[in-house]
């Protein structure tokens, strides 16, 4: 007890000198982070003045900390992008921490908390374009913790990058396919739109692209199921039955099997042209069947690096520069049944 008592009245003294409170003099001391820089020099200098008989970090060579949250972790995009931090958080040493906090659901309010509360020098999302949420990221702003955006951004001014694909470029690529694929008719598009800036600017991006390369096709409807697999069947299923020219599905979220289920009751050689997003086991299966025709991967691992790589040029762990803020930083690929590694 004398030991504890002694220990805790000179991390005081610290906390004194250096004009902040003892929680602070202890997370700088202990590398937990959370801790302005210029803060941390002053808690280092009072400690050295006063002689803490302690091995002391160095404020300049601390281990950051970056927080990636995501959620949704049945989805197979965000298994690679998880995957990927946890490989890329091998190589950083002593240098940084990746924290991986992977919600259950995708609730603005959710994300917003985790946000809030965050102990990290930086943090990596994929959140919902929601009001929880940018609340959220301007409180990160008025902290001074970095934002990277990955999947789908969020506004310019309050996050740092997007490491995100140019999603409207992937929507003109899948309305330049149907184009040229389908027969002529009526388009259906499921999405998630309402939650995400991705979906809008690939339904934008859809549009854009029929309108300029093909008047044999209309999109019949755009069916917003929110990512959710019977509710995405349902919905779909009623859909065919009031367009009787539905020759084109396009899904811009992740409800594939419901666009599988209703694609298999077609006839063979009647089938409507099916494209779809990233390339995972299931979309490889249905590519190699012939139900799904191409798929736009958005290449989650390259996200992952570029995202990293901004933030070590941020805290100038590395000598790149920072690039600049704009969309298009990872490209996507089409994959259709001879590019899919099967």
């Amino acid at each position: 007890m004398f030991r504890q008592r002694t220990e805790r009245s000179r991390l005081q003294e610290v906390a004194e000198l250096a004009g902040v409170g003892i929680a602070t003099v202890g997370r700088v001391l202990n590398e937990r982070g959370g801790v302005k820089p210029e803060t941390a020099r002053k808690v280092i200098a009072a400690a050295r003045e006063l002689g803490l008989p302690r091995i002391l970090p160095s404020p300049y060579q601390r281990v950051l900390r970056f927080e990636v949250l995501l959620s949704r972790p049945d989805l197979p995009l965000i298994g690679r992008m998880s995957r990927e931090f946890s490989i890329l958080s091998e190589s950083l040493g002593r240098t940084a921490l990746i924290l991986r906090s992977i919600l259950a659901d995708d609730r603005a309010e959710h994300f917003a908390e985790r946000m809030r509360t965050t102990e990290a020098d930086a943090v990596i999302t994929y959140a919902p374009n929601k009001e929880p949420v940018l609340e959220a990221a301007a409180t990160l702003v008025a902290r001074g913790i970095p934002l990277i955006t990955l999947i789908s951004d969020l506004p310019a001014h309050l996050r740092l990058t997007y490491a995100g694909p140019d999603h409207r470029a992937s929507g003109l690529t899948a309305g330049w396919f149907i184009a040229r694929m389908a027969k002529p008719g009526e388009v259906l598009v499921l999405c998630n739109h309402q939650q995400y800036q991705a979906h809008l600017m690939r339904l934008q991006g859809l549009k854009d692209a029929l309108t300029r390369h093909s008047d044999q096709h209309t999109i019949a409807e755009v069916i917003d199921e929110g990512d959710q697999g019977r509710m995405s069947s349902l919905l779909l299923k009623a859909a065919v039955r009031r367009y009787q020219r539905v020759t084109a599905i396009y899904d811009a979220g992740a409800a594939h099997q419901a666009v599988e289920a209703v694609i298999k009751q077609y006839p063979l050689g009647s089938r409507p042209t099916f494209i779809g997003h990233e390339l995972t086991d299931q979309t490889r299966r249905m590519i190699d069947e012939g139900t799904m025709d191409l798929a736009i991967d958005q290449n989650p691992e390259r996200q992952a690096r570029f995202a990293l790589e901004t933030l070590l040029a941020y805290f100038k762990i590395d000598d790149r520069p920072i690039l600049p803020n704009t969309s298009g930083q990872a490209p996507f690929t089409v994959h259709g049944p001879y590019n899919i590694g099967i």
